[in-house]
């Protein structure tokens, strides 16, 4: 089995390994136009010989740049997949967001006065007079 550099730099060797991938096939589409061009330019395919040349002449930094181009590649595709989805991405968060809001509020009204009666019976099953309290703490009265 041959071992192929390429593939180990771009896709084993790196963490996103669906980036990886398209590195790769970033390299092979390289490699293919490089055949093209050969085959044109001499009038026959490459040796084998004349392949791993060119294969060996990729330096870290050509790597380094498939791997770029495939985050870009990514970066866009995820922008387009957002874009198209963010018509239904708004709809379903708008949907339903105000009456769970009112909801939500009635809820929280209802506690609340809830625990306001509560606090007022046992005040008076204490013998406080909250009205009385109210009357004498009014502005005006002496």
């Amino acid at each position: 089995m041959t071992h192929n550099r390429m593939y180990e730099q771009l896709v084993v060797q790196n963490g996103n390994k669906v980036q990886g991938f398209i590195a790769y096939g970033l390299y092979k589409s390289a490699k293919r136009e490089w055949v093209r061009k050969y085959l044109a330019d001499h009038g026959r395919s490459p040796k084998a010989a004349e392949v791993a040349a060119y294969v060996s002449a990729y330096t870290s930094q050509t790597i380094e740049a498939f791997e770029a181009q495939a985050a870009g590649v990514l970066s866009q595709f995820a922008g387009g997949v957002v874009a198209d989805a963010r018509p239904e991405i708004v709809e379903e968060t708008l949907r339903g967001t105000f009456w769970k809001g009112v909801a939500q509020s009635i809820i929280a009204n209802v506690i609340y006065t809830t625990m306001l009666i509560a606090i007022a019976l046992i005040l008076g099953a204490a013998g406080i007079d909250l009205l009385e309290i109210a009357t004498t703490l009014a502005p005006g009265r002496d």
